[in-house]
């Protein structure tokens, strides 16, 4: 099965439809699957309490959250014309919303094959609700989650038995130290849950979402951006468009690399293998009608004779030929 890669764009679009749409060319040419985007009304999101997290303040100077959010919000005409796009360059479009007027737009207005659950919202009881109510697809980002917060969102999402949830691995950090990534927890999640897994990559570099899909991830989703030195929350902690291109070939070469159960040998491999591998070889000239023994025989390549592991099949045998020394022996050669 060929993993599913999501390039979000998030707000790195910066509020420029332009951009955002030269991103969903560029991307779909490299290959990827879906193109996200975040969809929100700040002022449904953001009470007067609320506040910036670190990576938010070192990267963007506006200091309101409410702020900062409304300068990188797309309208919902644009997202509609963003769908559009995603539509004539065969990529799926997908949307997180961060809260309820966002995601019944979305119900309503564009089809997505799936439902994304950010982790910041994997216990807002509206969203995941109204998510459940819906036949579709989910997938659901565990950032800063515990396993019983997993299960309870999972049990809420869970509306009927059928319904797909693809659970995202995630550390909400940006970006995510090597040290932290902790891709065990990903087996766990699948093991625990009995659900498919994915990771939602926040690291600098590639090495972790392939490591993730080598462990079985079934969807890798990683940020993405036109300019790691643009002005915004997650420009700095995102991939360029060039890095997600060789993402994009490492993971379809892992894929290829992963194979099968069955094992299968190359026209190559089996040559080598009469090369490397050692037959049963006489240490002496023998005549023919001798009975070999135990002292007549050694083990030297090439491989194309008879294995070492059935000597003792070869030991008592009469020799129909005169075989010199230092020869393979073969299966015809004995009666």
């Amino acid at each position: 099965m060929s993993t599913y890669i999501i390039a979000e764009i998030g707000p790195n679009h910066n509020g420029d439809v332009n951009i955002a749409k030269s991103m969903i060319r560029a991307l779909a040419k490299i290959g990827v699957d879906a193109v996200k985007f975040q969809l929100n009304f700040p002022q449904n999101c953001y009470s007067k309490d609320s506040f910036k997290p670190k990576y938010q303040k070192e990267n963007d100077r506006i200091e309101s959250p409410l702020e900062m959010s409304k300068t990188y919000q797309l309208t919902i005409e644009e997202h509609l014309d963003l769908y559009q796009e995603c539509k004539s360059y065969e990529v799926d479009y997908l949307c997180t919303a961060f809260e309820m007027q966002s995601l019944k737009f979305l119900t309503s207005q564009v089809d997505m094959p799936y439902f994304k659950v950010p982790s910041g919202e994997i216990l807002t009881l509206d969203l995941l609700e109204h998510i459940a109510k819906q036949n579709k697809p989910v997938l659901l980002s565990t950032g800063m989650a515990t396993y019983e917060e997993i299960g309870t969102s999972l049990k809420i999402l869970s509306h009927t038995d059928d319904r797909e949830i693809i659970v995202l691995h995630c550390i909400s950090n940006y970006p995510t130290p090597a040290k932290d990534v902790n891709l065990n927890v990903m087996l766990e999640i699948g093991s625990r849950f009995n659900v498919p897994v994915g990771f939602s990559d926040h690291t600098i570099g590639n090495d972790a979402a392939i490591a993730a899909v080598a462990l079985g991830a079934t969807v890798i989703e990683k940020h993405v951006t036109y300019d790691k030195g643009a002005e915004g929350p997650d420009h700095k902690a995102s991939a360029t468009i060039e890095e997600f291109a060789s993402l994009v070939q490492s993971i379809r070469n892992v894929e290829v690399m992963m194979g099968t159960k069955e094992k299968i040998f190359s026209k190559d491999e089996l040559e080598i293998k009469k090369a490397a591998r050692k037959s049963i070889v006489s240490t002496t000239d023998l005549k023919q009608g001798h009975v070999l023994q135990r002292k007549d025989l050694c083990f030297k390549r090439p491989g194309y004779g008879i294995s070492p592991t059935k000597l003792e099949l070869v030991i008592g045998k009469k020799l129909l030929k005169d075989i010199e020394g230092d020869r393979v022996i073969l299966e015809e050669y004995l009666k």
